[in-house]
């Protein structure tokens, strides 16, 4: 039945595509249109009733959740090195991947979506305002954790450094000056070299901008 990736452009899902394409599997992909509301349709929310991506098929099986994905998809597939070999190094990466699931990526949403956590437009305007400035904390808090290393875990890249893509680039979108930041914007300038990542932003149509 093989593996079939349901992604958005640009979206989140971003990290998930890049581990599939890391990992030399074939696979197939559908994108998904969020403007337009194909994650709400009834043939996707069959798949996933939370209506987000990404979302997994895997002979029939379906997983759901970047965390979980890139953690099959690295851990299941040691060949391709995306996830560190010892047991703390790994311990890191998903205490990692779970801070940006749970804070980062949460912080970029009421940014972006203000309506979906208050009504009203000065309450949104209020909302989206402090939303801004504790993403682009956050934004700084990664670039002081990259301080004198290559690679945000151990000594090679992993999964969690093409996560990381995706939050660089909504804030280089966004007008927030990541570029400032030289520690995240020198793994990015890295992460950006490969092949794998090449490949997956020319797939999806999207840039760094």
């Amino acid at each position: 039945m093989g593996t079939k990736l349901y992604y958005a452009p640009g979206a989140c899902s971003l990290a998930s595509h890049i581990a599939l394409e890391e990992v030399g599997l074939p696979y197939d992909t559908h994108k998904l249109n969020l403007a337009e509301g194909d994650q709400r349709k009834p043939e996707y929310l069959a798949l996933n009733p939370r209506g987000r991506v990404p979302t997994l098929v895997v002979n029939g099986h379906v997983l759901t959740e970047n965390v979980g994905i890139m953690t099959y998809l690295a851990g299941g597939y040691p060949r391709a090195k995306l996830w560190p070999e010892d047991t703390w190094h790994q311990a890191i990466a998903v205490s990692t991947m779970a801070w940006i699931s749970n804070t980062v990526h949460p912080a970029y949403g009421h940014f972006l979506r203000p309506a979906r956590y208050v009504d009203g437009d000065d309450h949104q305007a209020a909302v989206k305002a402090k939303a801004k400035d504790n993403f682009a904390k956050c934004l700084e808090e990664i670039d002081g954790l990259l301080k004198g290393r290559k690679w945000t875990i151990g000594s090679h890249y992993t999964i969690v450094d093409a996560y990381l893509l995706v939050f660089y680039r909504w804030g280089n979108r966004n007008a927030l000056p990541v570029k400032q930041l030289g520690n995240y914007t020198a793994l990015m300038d890295r992460v950006l070299a490969r092949p794998a990542v090449k490949k997956v932003m020319a797939d999806e149509g999207i840039t760094l901008d």
